[in-house]
């Protein structure tokens, strides 16, 4: 799931404000995640970007499982 959200986060850079104020996820925390400051996010942090990035029209959000592989 972690390789799929980075993914999307990459892909979004320009909207990040837009990402963190959709997933309820705090700008800062969104750019440390994205610029990979991060190494082990909680779960629920990624969980919550997976679902905004799921719920979006045209979203590439990854399937968990085919993420997880990787």
């Amino acid at each position: 799931m972690l390789v799929g959200v980075l993914r999307n986060l990459d892909k979004n850079k320009g909207y990040l404000p837009d990402v963190a104020r959709g997933s309820g996820v705090p700008y800062q925390t969104v750019t440390k995640i994205a610029c990979r400051l991060v190494r082990d996010p909680r779960i629920s942090t990624i969980q919550a970007l997976h679902d905004y990035f799921a719920s979006r029209p045209g979203a590439h959000a990854l399937p968990s499982d085919a993420a997880s592989a990787n």
